[in-house]
């Protein structure tokens, strides 16, 4: 890897799955196992219209989905994102969700020169939890936001400030969204980190979206890899 140099970044913001974590597909599996369980039965035209929309809007808040696919019926949408959230933590448990190779090495070395290391995700809590102690990542990160705890969901910078608060309460500063690099697979991070007004925007070519739409929704770089993050910062 190449030195870390730019003292300006004192926070580096990742998003979890298809970013830092392999998800290989468990959103879907968790998504659609969710829907049939509902009276969707997998393998037909409706299944597939909801999958799509899915992998469209990866990294926005569950719930938001799920309240847009049940056509804004809250009662049937929280039951829907109830069995999405007990699927996936099952899968989780099962041990089929893993980092990407050499994250958590990523995760050392920027604490180790002064970089704070904050995740966020769409998920609620109780899944972001549950991969937190899945890949052993509490002793080796500093903050994490969970989308059941802000007011708004990505493409909103919520989560972003949120962290960037958490960062200012710990070490008693006054850092800005100008100090901070936002890392995500999806536009929805880009968004994200559009808005919040990041100096750096760094999409990632291992999850959802290409890199031409990561460049088009306002990333200042595109990566193969999160691990390359010391390349550009």
């Amino acid at each position: 890897m190449v030195p870390i140099n730019n003292k300006k970044i004192k926070l580096a913001i990742f998003d979890v799955a298809g970013t830092t974590a392999q998800d290989g597909g468990l959103v879907v599996e968790a998504f659609q196992g969710a829907m049939a369980s509902m009276g969707t039965p997998l393998g037909t035209p409706e299944m597939d219209r909801m999958t799509d929309y899915v992998n469209a809007t990866m990294g926005q808040r569950k719930i938001d989905v799920f309240m847009h696919l049940c056509d804004g019926d809250a009662d049937r949408a929280n039951k829907a994102h109830d069995r999405f959230v007990e699927g996936y933590i099952n899968l989780v448990k099962a041990g089929k969700l893993q980092e990407f190779d050499g994250v958590s090495d990523l995760f050392n070395r920027l604490r180790e020169n002064g970089i704070a290391v904050g995740i966020t995700t769409g998920f609620p809590r109780d899944i972001l939890d549950s991969v937190i102690d899945g890949l052993k990542w509490a002793p080796i990160i500093d903050f994490s936001v969970a989308a059941s705890e802000v007011a708004q969901g990505r493409p909103a910078p919520d989560m972003i400030f949120r962290t960037i608060e958490l960062y200012n309460k710990r070490y008693m500063t006054h850092i800005g969204a100008e100090d901070v690099a936002v890392i995500g697979d999806t536009e929805s991070d880009m968004q994200a980190g559009v808005t919040a007004g990041a100096q750096i925007i760094a999409g990632v070519a291992t999850g959802a979206h290409n890199p031409e739409q990561l460049f088009h929704t306002g990333a200042t770089h595109v990566l193969e890899y999160a691990v390359h993050l010391p390349t550009i910062c």
